[in-house]
């Protein structure tokens, strides 16, 4: 298993000096360099995962590597893919797709993933888009390293620069927003923001953590999650008010989150899933494959999906896959 892991929030550059395809050409746009269709492209590291209102599962990740289902079971590539750059961020609104990551590229799909064009792409920024987060088809927000915040009201025809702090460029990591507008977001070293007026305007959280945090999800009673560097995770149920720590067994970084019908789900490195229960203690478990995982999707029906190292994983798991991944992490 790659050690070094996969996470797409805390070092939001190490893949695109080790892994990103040669940068294109953004400058007048004919120069566009496609994604290549590879056999083991399902297989790749995966950085993000989302369902279109019409079940299709796409994830993203490694060098503009797109992969589309239909059932959770069997993956195939997306073939017209206009980048090579790892993408981290895949979001889903209505009937468009959108999936960014590093060189500031963003990109759209209207065909449930099949065909994809490109809207935004800045390499010289150095700023990789960690969270992209739409209300509907036209208004989105794409976070990410280094204060990036850039908002659109086209559905990405255009975006603008924006700054939820002027004084620090820290990397935003994630974002949640409730049903009321307002919205929280986790970042790194400490600083952490929210918007009571739907992003218009923000004002720092005092956590009572200086490190990273790498991802949020929203849980019960309008609580939210904070999740991040070695196993650190707080809990706010008065929109940041204040913050309890949960105490859990493990050391483990952890980067991706799901909630649903009460159960929230937690993954990180080395197969770390974290499981709870509504309002008990999180239990810490194993994955049989040991990998690092990057972001979590919830199936509805007490069934969760994972991507990372080595593509697509379950939760629960299947004895026959448990078995497979247990031979091959033994090899």
């Amino acid at each position: 298993m790659n050690s070094g892991g996969v996470l797409r929030r805390c070092f939001p550059f190490l893949l695109a000096w080790t892994i990103s395809a040669v940068a294109q050409d953004g400058g007048d746009g004919l120069d566009i360099e496609y994604a290549e269709i590879q056999p083991l492209a399902t297989r790749s590291v995966l950085l993000d995962i989302t369902r279109t209102d019409a079940g299709r599962m796409v994830a993203v990740g490694e060098r503009g590597h797109v992969i589309l289902s239909d059932d959770g079971e069997t993956w195939r590539q997306a073939r017209v893919v206009p980048t090579r750059s790892t993408l981290t961020s895949v979001e889903a609104s209505g009937r468009r797709l959108w999936a960014a990551g590093h060189d500031t590229v963003i990109i759209t799909s209207g065909d449930g993933g099949e065909t994809w064009t490109r809207e935004y792409f800045d390499p010289e920024r150095q700023q990789a888009v960690m969270g992209l987060h739409f209300v509907d088809e036209q208004n989105g927000v794409a976070i990410g390293a280094y204060g990036l915040y850039l908002t659109t009201d086209d559905g990405g025809e255009n975006w603008l620069d924006g700054a939820v702090d002027d004084e620090n460029e820290f990397h935003l990591n994630d974002m949640v927003r409730f049903d009321d507008g307002r919205r929280i977001i986790a970042g790194e070293a400490g600083y952490s923001y929210r918007s009571f007026d739907d992003g218009e305007s923000w004002e720092p959280l005092d956590l009572p953590y200086l490190g990273s945090m790498w991802g949020a999800v929203a849980v019960r009673n309008d609580c939210v999650i904070f999740f991040g560097l070695r196993g650190h995770i707080f809990e706010s149920c008065d929109f940041g008010d204040s913050w309890e720590e949960l105490t859990v067994d493990t050391l483990s970084s952890l980067s991706g989150a799901a909630f649903d019908r009460g159960k929230t789900l937690i993954a990180g490195n080395s197969g770390a899933l974290l499981i709870r229960d509504g309002g008990s203690p999180f239990t810490v478990r194993e994955h049989s494959s040991g990998v690092d995982f990057a972001a979590v999707l919830a199936l509805g029906d007490g069934r969760f999906i994972l991507v990372g190292e080595d593509g697509v994983h379950r939760y629960p798991e299947a004895a026959a896959e448990a078995a497979a991944d247990a031979a091959e992490a033994g090899r």
